[in-house]
């Protein structure tokens, strides 16, 4: 798999990731009260996350190794996602 496949279906899952994050943050200041306030280190936390898989797949740009990076990030997010108590 080439690096320009790899760089174009990161920054895809990137945005998509961080833009579903950040309309989830403005959700909670918009229609929440004070009390939900720590729920907004969710984006940041999904931004850290993307970030790292990012650099370790561009780093190791094997087939192999693309698609074990990208099932744990997902797994990773998905763990993210559950420990937010709404």
């Amino acid at each position: 798999m080439s690096k320009t496949v790899i760089h174009v279906f990161n920054i895809l899952f990137g945005i998509i990731t961080i833009g579903f994050s950040l309309y989830f943050a403005w959700g909670v200041l918009a229609f929440g009260g004070l009390e939900y306030l720590r729920i907004l280190v969710f984006p940041l936390s999904v931004a850290i996350v993307w970030s790292f898989f990012y650099y370790l797949q561009v780093r190791f740009h094997s087939v192999r190794g693309f698609i074990a990076l990208l099932l744990m990030e997902i797994m990773v997010l998905a763990i993210v996602v559950s420990f937010i108590d709404l």
